[in-house]
Formats: C-alpha cells, structure tokens, sequence
C-alpha cells in the first residue's frame, strides 16, 4: 500500500512540474553534498583512508559507528562525551577496500585512533555498525573502555528474511529524493511515519512529539546521497550472512539496549548477544522498533547515561 502511495505521489510531482523538479533536486544535490564535504576530515590510516567527524572537546572518546546505510553524518552526540564518528568503509568518503570485513574494520579504527593519537573509547555500535563494534571490543580490549550495542546486528542472518523498509528509496540518488519529497509533500509526516514506523502505538509517539519527529526526518534524509553508501551497504549484506564475532572474548563492561518489537533487526539478535558477552547488560525497551532511538529516546539516553556514569566508578 505505502509503495502505491509513493508511485502516486511521484506521477503528481511530474505532471505537476518536471522543470522545477530538477531544479529543486539540482540545488538539494549542492547544498547537501557542500555541507558532506566540509562537514568531515579524511586521513590515510594505516589501514588506508578514513573519513572521520569528531563532535564535542571534553570527556572520554565515544567512538560511533553508525548503521545501514550509513556514514559519519548519522553520528548521534552524548553529552559528557567527545565522539569520534568515523563512515565506515564503503560509505561516502571512506573506500571499501579500508575494511571489508567486521574485523578489518575493527583493525581500522584502531588505526584511525593511532593517528589521531586517541588511546581509548567506548565504542558503541548502532544497527549494522554493530558488528565491526563488538569485532572491536573483542580485539582491541586494551583500547575499549566499555561496549554500546544499539539495536545491533550480532548474529548471522540473511537480509531477504528481514524486513527492511523502503527498498525503493535506494535506486537512485533522484528516486530517493524524489520519493522523499512526495511523502513530505503529498502525504505529510504521518505518511513519512507511517513509511518506517510499524507499530501504530510508536507512530503516535513520533507525531506527537516535533522534535522526535524531527530528527528522524533527519535520518531519513542522511541517507543521500545513497549512491555514496551502495558498496558499503552491499558489503554489510554479504558481511551479516556470515558472521563470526567472538563475543565471548570480549571483557570489558558491556550495555545491550534494543526494542522489543523492532522487526528490522530482531531482539533475539541481543538476547543471543547478552548470553555471549560474560556480565553483558540488557535493556529490552518495551514495544520498541527500530525506531527506538527517536520514539524512545529518553529511555535510550537515560539507560546510557547510567551505564557511562558507572563506568565512572570503576
């Protein structure tokens, strides 16, 4: 049904105006990949280039690796932290061939840190970054001062049997685009909600709150230009069929936050990762989906800032 609303959509906006359309789209296209391009640094690693952001000046390095598709622009700021949010490799500036695998890019931020003279963080993986986090709490334990997995992928599995939203925004660089201003305009933010959030419950939280609302409109849109992030996304599918992370190695203090209805990533995935990691927390989030982090975020912040504040006591 949402696909038929969004083919609908997009035949509006052409019979409507196909000139202005490629103009709008032609000025989003340079505004945007300006702020991308200044917005971040590169660096030849050892492991080979980084593109990296850092946010923040005090605190300990909060190292965030973001999701499917993804790259630095997704990193989300905690207060008392300086984050250091690198694209992984694949995505937007960062080339593949830096780390395709979860471990090669475990070794690869580990580099990043030696160049950038940063001796310990805690990193914390979100989604699809979650496996090149745990890869590097388990090889890298004398660098990590605690583990954060976010929703994240820790196990095995196929993405044919998941399901992911919207693959029709990822043809093309103008389809997204395109798709994206047609929700907006046509069908609003319950249609752009309606798009991503299953559970009506969680919908209603999103449309209630503007600054909710808000910031996941502003994830959505940091997916483009998805042309920059295909390869690294095609990667993370290949990588997710087969994974081996070792979690049981990993010793150092550890918090597992998911939804319990996120159908993207499914809980089972953390309940078999709590049971792996010796002394690992759980914080199921109750009626959550993948969403979680806007739907839920005071839950989410509150269960992250108590964990980092007893890290402080150790």
């Amino acid at each position: 049904m949402m696909i038929k609303k969004m083919a609908y959509g997009l035949l509006v906006l052409l019979i409507l105006g196909t000139g202005s359309i490629f103009v709008s789209y032609s000025n989003f296209s340079e505004e945007r990949l300006t702020a991308i391009k200044t917005g971040s640094k590169i660096l030849d690693t050892a492991a080979g280039p980084m593109e990296y952001q850092q946010i923040g000046n005090n605190g300990p390095v909060l190292l965030f690796l973001h999701g499917t598709p993804g790259g630095y622009d997704q990193a989300i700021p905690f207060e008392g932290t300086r984050v250091l949010a690198p694209s992984r490799p694949g995505f937007l500036r960062t080339p593949l061939e830096t780390g395709r695998t979860p471990q090669e890019q475990a070794d690869a931020y580990a580099a990043l840190m030696d160049s950038l003279g940063i001796d310990q963080v805690i990193v914390m993986g979100a989604s699809g970054g979650g496996p090149s986090a745990i890869a590097f709490a388990a090889r890298h334990p004398d660098r990590t001062v605690a583990l954060i997995a976010l929703e994240a992928v820790s196990q095995p599995f196929s993405v044919e049997d998941q399901a992911i939203e919207m693959p029709f925004l990822m043809r093309s660089d103008f389809y997204m685009w395109a798709s994206l201003s047609a929700m907006k305009t046509l069908m609003g933010p319950e249609g752009i909600v309606e798009a991503v959030v299953p559970n009506p419950k969680n919908q209603r939280l999103l449309l209630d709150d503007p600054a909710k609302l808000g910031m996941m409109e502003s994830l959505m849109w940091s997916s483009w230009p998805i042309s920059q992030r295909q390869l690294g996304q095609a990667n993370d599918f290949a990588q997710f069929a087969d994974l081996d992370l070792n979690a049981s190695a990993i010793i150092v203090p550890t918090l597992i936050i998911h939804g319990t209805e996120d159908i993207n990533v499914e809980y089972t995935q953390s309940i078999a990762l709590a049971q792996q990691i010796p002394g690992a927390i759980l914080h199921a989030v109750d009626g959550a989906d993948h969403m979680m982090p806007f739907s839920h975020s005071k839950e989410m912040t509150a269960a992250i800032e108590e964990f980092l504040t007893g890290l402080k006591a150790l």
